[in-house]
C-alpha cells in the first residue's frame, strides 16, 4: 500500500484537496489523529502564529532570502510555484517551478518544486515535478537542472534539501509527488534514498534504507538529521562528507507518535522540525525542549530576521517571533 504525504504525517481528512493529477490515493482517507499535548514543554514563540500569506494548494521549502529588507521564498508544490513574500504581500517568483510542460501529466500528483535552499550563486530547488534538483537564476529566474538521476536511473520525487559549508547538496528522494506513491509505475529506483551532490555535480548515495523526506544539517556540518517513518534519524558525518554511523535521534513514540517533515537547525544546533500539531523543537541531545501549536497540517519552517518563524502550513504561511529567552536566547541562523 502507497503511503502519501498526508497520512505520512498523520494528518489525513475527509477534506483532502485535489490536484491536477486528480485524487490522492485511499490511503489518504483516514481519520484525523487528535492535536497533540504537551503540558510540560514550552511554546518558544511570544503568543500565537499569524497567518502573512494564504490561498495556495500545498505550501512547502520557505527559505529567508536576503537580509532585513529580504524576502521569504516558498514553494506551492501542487500549484507549481515559488512565491515571494515581501512583507505584504506573496507574488509569484517563479512559475512553473517544476514540471515545464502542460498538461501535468496524470503521472505526477506534486508537479511544483518542494524544498528551497539557497546556494551555488542561485536558488535549489528539490524539483518533485521534474525529478530533478535545479537552480533557478536570481536575475534572471532561468531555471537550469543540476542532476536528475543515480547511476542512469531518474530520482522518484527530490523532497528537500541542505547545504553545506562545502557546497555539497544533501537532499531526500521520496516519491511522493508521484501519482500512486511507491507503486508508480514510473519509479525507476526501487527504493527511497538520502544523497549527496558534489560541486562537481557528483551524486553519492547516503541510504536507501529510510522513508525519507526532511532534512537539516548541524551547524558544524558534522550531523546529518533525517526525517523517517521512525522518527528523526542522525548520521554522524566523516570528513568526507559520508556517513560514519546512524542512530534513531527522536524516536516518533517519544512525541505521542508525530513523524516529520521539513526541518531546520539553529544555531545552537537545536532542530526546528514540523509534525503533527505543529513544530517541535529538539535539542543537540534530542531532548523535546520546545513546542510551536498551530492548526492544520504544517510541513517546513524557516528562520527570517527579527528572530521569526516561518511556517508554511497547509495552504498558507504564518510567522510568530521567537522568544528572547528560549534557550538562553539563541542564535538563529537564516
Amino acid at each position: 500500500m502507497g503511503i502519501d504525504r498526508r497520512t505520512f504525517l498523520c494528518a489525513a481528512g475527509a477534506s483532502l484537496v485535489l490536484g491536477a493529477a486528480g485524487a490522492w490515493p485511499a490511503a489518504a482517507q483516514r481519520p484525523q489523529m487528535p492535536p497533540p499535548s504537551f503540558p510540560d514543554v514550552p511554546n518558544p514563540l511570544e503568543g500565537d502564529v499569524e497567518v502573512i500569506a494564504s490561498g495556495f494548494v500545498w505550501c512547502e521549502g520557505p527559505v529567508w532570502l536576503g537580509g532585513e529588507d529580504g524576502i521569504l521564498l516558498f514553494s506551492d508544490v501542487k500549484g507549481n510555484a515559488v512565491y515571494g513574500w515581501d512583507g505584504k504581500q506573496a507574488t509569484p517568483f517563479r512559475a512553473p517551478s517544476g514540471f515545464q510542460g502542460y498538461p501535468v501529466p496524470y503521472t505526477l500528483q506534486e508537479p511544483g518544486s518542494n524544498g528551497l535552499a539557497l546556494g551555488r550563486g542561485g536558488l535549489l530547488l528539490a524539483d518533485s515535478g521534474g525529478r530533478a534538483l535545479t537552480r533557478v537564476d536570481l536575475s534572471t529566474r532561468e531555471r537550469t537542472v543540476i542532476v536528475d538521476n543515480y547511476q542512469g536511473k531518474r530520482f522518484n520525487s527530490p523532497n528537500d534539501m541542505v547545504l553545506s559549508r562545502t557546497g555539497d547538496i544533501y537532499f531526500t528522494d521520496p516519491p511522493f509527488g508521484l501519482a500512486g506513491v511507491q507503486n508508480s509505475p514510473v519509479r525507476e529506483m526501487s527504493y527511497t534514498g538520502v544523497f549527496r551532490v558534489t560541486p562537481d555535480n557528483t551524486v553519492h548515495l547516503v541510504s536507501d534504507k529510510l522513508f525519507p523526506n526532511g532534512i537539516a544539517l548541524s551547524p558544524d556540518n558534522k550531523i546529518l538529521y533525517v526525517t523517517d517513518s521512525t522518527g528523526w534519524v542522525a548520521f554522524d558525518l566523516g570528513a568526507d562528507g559520508m556517513p560514519t554511523g546512524q542512530r534513531l535521534f527522536v524516536a516518533s513514540e517519544k512525541v505521542q507518535g508525530a513523524r516529520g517533515d521539513g526541518m531546520k537547525a539553529d544555531a545552537a544546533g537545536n532542530i526546528w522540525t514540523s509534525g503533527r500539531g505543529g513544530i517541535y523543537v529538539f535539542s543537540p541531545q534530542g531532548e523535546h525542549i520546545g513546542f510551536v501549536p498551530i492548526s492544520g497540517r504544517v510541513s517546513n519552517c524557516a528562520f527570517g530576521p527579527g528572530k521569526y518563524l516561518y511556517v508554511t502550513n497547509d495552504h498558507q504561511v504564518v510567522r510568530g517571533k521567537i522568544r528572547a529567552d528560549f534557550a538562553g536566547g539563541m542564535p538563529i541562523r537564516y
